[in-house]
């Protein structure tokens, strides 16, 4: 935030505004689903992507991270477990 213009500055704030929901479910402290959580997971990762081009744009660095060369990516997930919590 110190060096950064105001694009990266506002997509940094989004960034941590997204996170912190992920963590909130996580903790808690909000109600959601599998498939809620998920979907914050998702728009983190968005998230992400937005404040990495913000801050190459302002850094004047050539190219992006999405479109064409970088597609969506989505959420790597462990395989389900299987067994009660003993073990598999």
């Amino acid at each position: 935030m110190l060096l950064g213009g105001d694009d990266v500055v506002e997509a940094a704030h989004e960034l941590n505004a997204l996170a912190l929901k992920v963590d909130w479910q996580a903790n808690g402290k909000t109600d959601g689903t599998l498939a809620d959580w998920r979907e914050r997971n998702r728009a983190v990762f968005r998230g992400i992507n937005d404040f990495h081009e913000a801050a190459r744009s302002d850094l004047g660095v050539d190219g992006g991270v999405t479109g064409e060369k970088h597609p969506e990516r989505d959420l790597l997930l462990p395989p389900a477990q299987r067994g009660g919590s003993d073990g598999p």
